[in-house]
């Protein structure tokens, strides 16, 4: 087959499936040679000298005049052999101008004999009469259609027979390209003829008969439309559509029989399905896009291949094999798609698509091919700002000003790609009640921003609410800068890095990782949270439970999904007590420590690239791996509070809407107990609820009660004279007597 044959080939869209064509002026004459040729075989079978004078076919359910009347007297006096010359078929039916079944000879190059068995196997796809023919032949009523014997007998020589077996095998061109598909005999049924009965593909007849549509077997394994309606007014836009075109059309132009498989890469939403199906039209072709994540689960994965690659010849229009990504977890299974496809691309391949997320490296799979690698980028901040503003003018009423505001405030936020921005849009206006103003807009836009963005990031981290600003942190000044620091460094990292060109000196150093360490309860969690508020970004304390898995691999997939969908939702990610997941890499002394090592191995690769906001929060700084540390930007060590600094946490861990006495003495509480914020906090939250127990305001016995039970919990010894003044404020009042019941 030449390549620049399937130019002039018929470039149509798959569409819905077409009722059967009346049989042309070519398969009536197919059929009638065949009737010809078949009624002089079973004449020659019924002669008895070759079976002791008994009549051949005894007992079949399909009767000698039933045959008769089929045949309608299409043969001649019994031979004493019939000898059919090769091609003496074609050349019958020839003058009526079979156009389809010379191009199939020429795309696959067919022999004569090859495809005279394509044309006797369709017959009854043309007549149903033939299957109750081939079944009297066959001896038997459920073998239909015609095996390797009787095609041999039917279409050539005795002579040649023997030297054409092989062309009906399975390791046969007619096999192995899907032109002819064995046929399974039904459950319990035993094949007389031991070798496979064969049948004509249904792409194959589809295409023979001028029929529409596609077989099941493809349509079962086509790549959904599922995109937002919004999303292709995007990607049109996409300068590498005309880039990918030319290179279709130099490729054929230029006639070459070396394959061309193209690497089309892109994240999810970028549009590579687009891409590629609108380069083929511009070209002049038409595309066929399978879906590998459907066909994975297929067992007939193979045939299916088989068939994709088939109809793309005949069809004209090349194949895309999209979400590669599905195999590529599955060592073994992707073993088995590199080998199918080496096969299929050199034999059937002119022009393939592949698409994928990742780099799936294939100029090593397919070596003597040409391969052409085209990746997506990911929008930057600018191109996304430039898409929401396209979409935002479609469908809101607001003005340019405000449509232009809020394509800025979300391009920053959320790095979405081209699709996920339309399906934003798509889902902010389907809601019940359509945003009205431009707030309205901003609040339903980011909600389903932030869900689209990070799909999964809800499963494996918790979310936690933002609601502490810089005026609820009780730190020294230092520390306060330190965090104002971060801030810096997050809010102008995109001025910095894209429009300084900071990032061009060096690959690492985009995104921030922060270390909070120290005692519990010192306002590490608090700290992180103020610094998600003050961001406006979403915070997700990573959940040990939901990332760490027992099974190989699995972790690392976590946390990779973990660290993609933070990046895309620009949410700070906080890894409480990190040392269990940053710890120190042990000596290997079995296998439980070669993976736990190599989870740490994993980690330091992702957080040297991860582009986000991570903050490790530990008590002990020391248990951390020395690696981790190098990555780490920023280092805030959080320490107990001093006198004044725990003079405003107890004022501040009563809400103005709490009762006090006016007698309590903070600055004895201060001064005289050394606690942590939290534990400062915990204490105030016990002296309430003594308070509201007793249904009076809270006082100083009701906090130096809460305050020894604090002190109690975290295992100090208390004597009374702790409490000064207070001492006999520090014992839970005594119990009433109870009558006996």
């Amino acid at each position: 087959m030449k390549l620049g044959d399937l130019q002039s080939a018929e470039n149509t869209a798959w569409g819905e499936p077409a009722s059967p064509a009346a049989p042309s002026g070519w398969s009536e004459g197919l059929c009638s040679e065949l009737k010809a040729r078949l009624a002089r075989l079973v004449a020659c079978m019924r002669a008895p000298a070759a079976v002791g004078g008994e009549i051949a076919f005894k007992g079949l359910v399909i009767s000698d005049v039933e045959v008769d009347r089929l045949l309608d007297g299409a043969g001649n006096a019994v031979p004493a052999g019939p000898q059919f010359e090769i091609g003496s078929l074609w050349q019958r039916i020839a003058a009526a101008k079979p156009q389809r079944a010379a191009e199939l000879q020429q795309r696959f190059q067919l022999s004569l004999f090859e495809l005279e068995c394509v044309l006797a196997c369709l017959a009854p796809e043309i007549d149903r009469q033939f299957e109750r023919i081939y079944a009297y032949l066959n001896d038997d009523v459920t073998q239909r259609q015609p095996g390797a014997d009787l095609l041999l007998r039917l279409l050539a020589p005795a002579t040649l027979r023997l030297q054409l077996m092989d062309s009906l095998t399975r390791e046969g061109r007619l096999q192995r390209h899907g032109i002819l598909v064995p046929v399974d005999p039904p459950p319990g049924v035993r094949n007389a003829h031991g070798g496979a009965l064969l049948r004509v593909a249904d792409g194959v007849v589809r295409y023979l008969l001028d029929q529409g549509g596609a077989e099941g077997l493809l349509a079962r394994a086509w790549c959904p439309h599922d995109e937002a309606p919004l999303a292709p007014l995007l990607w049109a836009r996409l300068p590498e559509i005309d880039e990918l075109a030319r290179l279709v059309q130099d490729h054929l132009t230029a006639a070459a029989r070396t394959p061309l498989v193209i690497a089309v890469r892109g994240r999810a939403g970028s549009g590579r399905r687009f891409l590629v199906q609108e380069a083929c039209r511009r070209a002049g072709f038409g595309c066929m896009a399978l879906d590998l994540a459907r066909l994975k689960r297929a067992p007939e994965a193979e045939r299916t291949l088989v068939a994709a690659l088939r109809d793309s010849i005949l069809q004209g229009a090349p194949v895309l094999l999209h979400h590669l990504d599905a195999w590529l977890d599955d060592a073994e299974r992707t073993g088995e798609l590199r080998a199918w496809l080496q096969t299929l691309v050199y034999e059937m391949g002119w022009v393939v698509f592949v698409g994928s997320e990742a780099d799936a490296a294939l100029p090593a799979w397919f070596r003597a091919a040409r391969v052409v690698e085209l990746e997506l980028p990911e929008l930057t901040a600018t191109a996304r700002a430039e898409a929401w503003r396209v979409l935002l003018a479609t469908q809101t009423a607001l003005t340019d000003e405000e449509n232009g505001s809020l394509a800025d405030a979300l391009a920053a936020k959320f790095r979405l790609s081209h699709g996920e921005i339309a399906d934003t849009l798509a889902r902010a206006t389907s809601a019940r009640d359509a945003p009205g103003d431009a707030n309205a807009w901003s609040d339903a836009l980011h909600l389903h921003a932030g869900r689209i963005a990070a799909p999964r990031l809800n499963q494996l981290a918790q979310p936690i609410p933002t609601l502490h600003g810089f005026r609820d942190l009780v730190l020294p000044q230092d520390k306060l800068e330190a965090l104002r620091d971060i801030v810096r460094r997050v809010r102008h990292r995109r001025t910095v890095m894209e429009d300084w060109k900071f990032d061009a000196l060096s690959a690492r150093g985009r995104g921030l990782v922060a270390l909070f360490f120290g005692p519990s309860g010192t306002g590490k969690t608090m700290a992180a949270e103020v610094l998600a508020h003050e961001l406006g970004m979403q915070l997700f304390r990573i959940d040990l439970a939901g990332v760490v898995s027992k099974y190989i691999g699995e972790t690392e997939k976590n946390l990779r999904a973990v660290f993609e969908e933070a990046d895309r939702a620009d949410a700070v990610l906080f890894f409480d007590e990190a040392d269990a997941l940053f710890g120190k890499r042990s000596e290997v002394k079995d296998a439980h420590d070669r993976y736990a090592n190599i989870e740490i191995n994993y980690l330091l690769q992702r957080i040297e690239s991860f582009e986000g906001m991570a903050i490790l929060a530990t008590n002990m700084r020391s248990h951390l791996d020395e690696a981790f540390l190098r990555r780490i930007q920023v280092t805030v060590e959080f320490t107990l509070p001093r006198i004044a600094e725990r003079r405003e946490l107890w004022d501040k861990s009563f809400p103005a809407a709490a009762p006090r006495t006016a007698e309590i003495d903070w600055d004895f509480l201060a001064s005289r107990f050394e606690l942590s914020g939290g534990a400062i906090r915990n204490a105030a939250l016990g002296a309430a609820f003594l308070a509201a127990e007793e249904q009076r305001p809270i006082g100083m016995g009701e906090i130096v009660r809460a305050l020894r039970s604090e002190l109690v919990k975290a295992g100090r010894r208390v004597a009374p004279g702790e409490f000064g003044a207070y001492a006999g404020c520090a014992e839970p009042p005594a119990q009433s007597a109870q009558p006996n019941q």
